[in-house]
């Protein structure tokens, strides 16, 4: 009886596995390099259409070219939320971290950057 159900399952278990397989990209606000002086985390507030602002969790697109909106964190005395927009071309199976870069500790001005590009471990690229 118990392998009736195993085999039952199985199909259900592989569709799962096959949906996490697919092919997808993220975007992050998180730090990835902390030795970079000026560098900040940033909040997320949309990649295209796709908000993140309500969890700040990485949010996952399809590949293709979007403006990415970031608001600042709380800097050098400055309470945050200035918002800036980015034009990024987003690969498939790629993470990317993206950081505000100010001029010096007490500045509330910034530039949005690219702060580091990682391939996404067990996604499969289509083709």
């Amino acid at each position: 009886m118990r392998s009736r159900w195993m085999v039952l399952a199985l199909p259900a278990v592989l569709s799962g596995c096959a949906s996490m397989m697919s092919s997808y990209s993220e975007v992050v606000g998180d730090r990835y390099n902390l030795a970079i002086v000026d560098r900040r985390s940033v909040e997320i507030v949309r990649v295209g259409s796709t908000t993140g602002w309500a969890n700040n969790q990485p949010i996952q697109v399809s590949p293709g070219t979007y403006p990415v909106v970031v608001a600042s964190r709380p800097h050098g005395g400055f309470a945050g939320g200035k918002q800036e927009t980015l034009e990024l071309k987003v690969d498939s199976c790629k993470r990317y971290y993206i950081n505000a870069q100010y001029p010096n500790p007490v500045s509330p001005d910034y530039r949005i950057v690219v702060d580091h590009v990682e391939t996404i471990a067990g996604c499969k690229p289509p083709g």
